[in-house]
Parts: C-alpha cells; sequence; structure tokens
C-alpha cells in the first residue's frame, strides 16, 4: 500500500535545518522518498488576540490557562497538513512531526493495520502511530514485530505521527478549524465521543528527544498565567474522558 499513493507530510521549522535532516533521513531509511515537508507555522510570531481563528476566551475556560502561541502554531501547521491531504483526493495521508525517529518496520506494519481496517469494513478516522503510553484500549488486530492494532477508546496525547483517513481529516477541518486548545487535546477530545480512534502498540515511531525549536522550555510556559481553576478544570477534562472512553469500551466488546 504504501508505494507513493499514500502522502506522507512532515511538519518543520523553516530554521530547523538539523530537525529537518533527521527527518528526512529517518524516511530515507525505510524507503519513503516521496514525502513533502510541510513549513511549520511560527505562532511566536504572533498575537492571539488578532487571530480570527482563535478563540482565547474559550481557551481559557477549557484550559485554565492562556492558549500558547507555539500551540497555536502546532494547531495551524496540523490544520495545513490535513488541507494538503485532503486536496491530493487519497483516501488516507501520513503526518509527521519533525521530531518523529521512525522505527525500520514503519512501512510493513502500516500496510498490515491498514489491511486489517479495511477488511472490517467499519468506518475509523485515524491511527495513532506514535503513543507513549495507552489506556483504555481494546487490542483488535496482531501485526509483526510484536505490534498490535488497538481501538483506541482513550485517545493517546502527542501528535508526533499521525495515519489519516479523509474522513477523519474532513470532520476536524469542517468543524474544529478554530483553535481553541493544543491538537492532541484537540484530537483526544474528538475521538473519545466519536470512538473511531485507533493506535499501533507499542508504537512505531517515537521522539528523538530534541528540544523544540518553537516551545522552549514547554513546561514553564504553560505554567504561567494558570487561573485558580486550573487544577479543576484539568481533572474534571480528564476523568469526563475516561469515563466516557470505558463506556466506548464496554460498548466495543460487547459488540465484538
Amino acid at each position: 500500500m504504501m508505494n507513493g499513493d499514500i502522502p506522507v507530510y512532515y511538519i518543520n521549522l523553516d530554521s530547523s535545518d538539523e530537525r529537518r535532516a533527521s527527518i528526512e533521513a529517518g524516511l530515507s531509511a525505510v524507503g519513503i522518498t516521496w514525502a513533502e515537508r510541510v513549513p511549520a507555522f511560527d505562532g511566536r510570531k504572533i498575537d492571539l488576540v488578532t487571530a480570527q481563528d482563535c478563540d482565547l476566551k474559550k481557551a481559557h475556560r477549557f484550559l485554565g490557562r492562556p492558549l500558547r502561541g507555539a500551540e497555536y502554531g502546532c494547531y495551524r501547521s496540523h490544520l495545513e497538513c490535513i488541507d494538503r491531504f485532503l486536496a491530493s483526493g487519497q483516501p488516507y495521508g501520513i503526518v509527521l512531526e519533525d521530531d518523529a525517529q521512525i522505527a525500520p518496520d514503519f512501512v510493513p506494519v502500516i500496510d498490515e493495520a491498514l489491511r486489517a481496517l479495511e477488511a472490517k469494513g467499519q468506518p475509523w478516522d485515524i491511527v495513532h502511530l506514535g503513543p507513549n503510553k495507552m489506556k483504555i484500549y481494546t487490542p483488535t488486530d496482531h501485526l509483526s514485530g510484536g505490534h498490535d492494532l488497538v481501538r483506541a477508546h482513550y485517545f493517546p496525547m502527542l501528535t508526533t505521527a499521525l495515519l489519516w483517513t479523509r474522513e477523519g481529516a474532513q470532520n476536524v477541518r469542517q468543524n474544529h478549524s478554530v483553535v481553541t486548545m493544543p491538537i492532541d487535546t484537540q484530537l483526544r477530545e474528538i475521538m473519545v465521543k466519536r470512538g473511531s480512534g485507533y493506535a499501533i502498540w507499542p508504537p512505531i515511531t517515537s521522539q528523538t528527544g530534541v528540544e523544540s525549536d518553537i516551545d522552549g522550555n514547554g513546561a514553564l510556559r504553560k505554567a504561567n498565567g494558570r487561573s485558580w481553576y486550573y487544577g479543576w478544570a484539568k481533572q474534571q477534562r480528564l476523568w469526563r474522558n475516561k469515563i466516557i472512553a470505558w463506556f466506548k469500551q464496554r460498548a466495543f466488546r460487547r459488540g465484538n
């Protein structure tokens, strides 16, 4: 399947030459030579108050803290990849961030996962290719190399490597183009409710561990400006999604 028919996009800041060289070397090592570089949107240069596609008040209510420029830029970068994928006309597309470290069995495992998903004949939105941990999930298919395709009821965080369907990408573009939270938080919110997300576990990508050129000390930045209800908002969000995921898991297992 992955013979060039599946477009591959990688997000890379114009000034990040070393990260570009790293991701291109990783792609080449697994035989992917048709990937398209997508210049990362640098949110540090934007006054978010003036951004028409950003709802800062809603973001603050939801997160309990201000939305950061780097988070806005990352979201915009993923939307650009989604737009390019949808314009390609292909049924599937892969989006990578430039700190993705690609496993040698990346291509064959994706091929196997797609065959398994197509055999099910059921709609799905996205496969997370690089989850750092899995909670509340159901294995559905054994893949080579000790990997499993799993139904990710509680969709993993991070957006290092994602395999999209057109339906999943169109849903995000049509209904979630206004930025109100980080992209990985948004995808969890969407997938927990829709119940249409999968993952490969153990993952076939990881992060190189190189500090982001855009975000710098992300933990310190996120700590600034927190509201008094920040902790409550975070816990309420986590437990709401876990409860939904548990019910989705029970329903999925009964149906299978």
